[in-house]
């Protein structure tokens, strides 16, 4: 067994623990939402911060690997774009784009520290500072255009839900405190270390609660596309723009593993509250998290 799929049956037995308490009914279905938010609000944000404040990264050796993790959404946004012309219904075609552009970062943040060790965990946390606001965005973007809600979105309040954003606030904080040496030590640095600590095994469990496997009969031509967009084009595209920008070792890795990583669960609650195909966004969800466990160890190996 390579290293990276031994580092990832950990990771993938914690979320097939949360789907297994969530059908067992052991834990009940309304106590997920709560689980998210506060990893979302609250957990996540810390692990950010630690990750990136305690850090021993070079920021300005590591912009072309940021540059190429921005290129690669904006670019997968593009190829999205161009496949408008498909015969397919609006809400379906916007699950399809936000299956092409949306991540699961929580996957990667928990592989990245087990197979890249406290750099590459430091890297993979940067990459949401620049990338969050890009990828909702464009996600809000093509809802509003071909979605069905009703509402359509007010322009200002998404502006400023997306800079009021916690997982972008902690990256910059993280990256002022290391800049300028601050909260190293301390029982400040050491709170938000133990707070991040439960972040990742509270967000697998909720990832493995929010799977259906019933979705997965949902359009199954159109579910092979974007998963074959997700675990395959992206991972191409993330590779070769770290080539071209001379991205190479661990950071080019790291590239191919974003490029494969899994489809974000928050697509599917963007899907349901704008109006997009929901159900085939839970396929997605679903089916690039099962094929995960095989795309991140062979697009990392190709990288390496």
């Amino acid at each position: 067994m390579s290293m990276v799929a031994g580092a990832l049956l950990p990771i993938f037995g914690v979320i097939a623990l949360g789907w297994g308490l969530r059908r067992s009914g052991l834990v009940r279905a309304d106590f997920w939402p709560g689980i998210n938010r506060l990893s979302y609000q609250a957990l996540l944000p810390a692990l950010l911060f630690v990750s990136i404040s305690t850090a021993e990264v070079d920021l300005a050796g590591a912009l072309p690997f940021l540059v190429a993790a921005t290129l690669g959404f904006i670019l997968m946004g593009a190829i999205a774009l161009a496949l408008k012309p498909l015969p397919v219904d609006g809400p379906a075609y916007t699950s399809l784009f936000q299956g092409a552009v949306r991540w699961n970062g929580f996957v990667l943040l928990a592989l990245a520290g087990a197979i890249f060790g406290p750099e590459g965990a430091a890297l993979a946390a940067l990459v949401f500072a620049p990338t969050v606001p890009i990828i909702n965005v464009m996600c809000v973007a093509v809802l509003s255009i071909w979605g069905e809600a009703e509402d359509k979105p007010d322009v200002r309040r998404v502006a400023v839900r997306i800079a009021a954003n916690p997982l972008i606030l902690a990256c910059l904080a993280g990256i002022a405190a290391n800049g300028l040496d601050l909260v190293q030590t301390g029982p400040l640095a050491d709170t938000a270390a133990l707070a991040g600590h439960a972040a990742l095994p509270m967000i697998l469990l909720a990832i493995g609660a929010g799977l259906d496997f019933t979705a997965l009969r949902a359009r199954p031509a159109l579910l092979a596309l974007s998963a074959s967009l997700k675990l395959i084009a992206a991972p191409l595209i993330f590779l070769g723009l770290g080539l071209a920008l001379g991205v190479t070792g661990m950071p080019l890795a790291l590239l191919a593993a974003i490029g494969a990583t899994p489809g974000a669960a928050a697509a599917y609650v963007l899907a349901s509250e704008m109006g997009g195909d929901a159900r085939l966004m839970a396929g997605h969800v679903t089916a690039t998290t099962l094929l995960a466990f095989l795309a991140l160890p062979f697009w990392i190996g190709i990288a390496s």
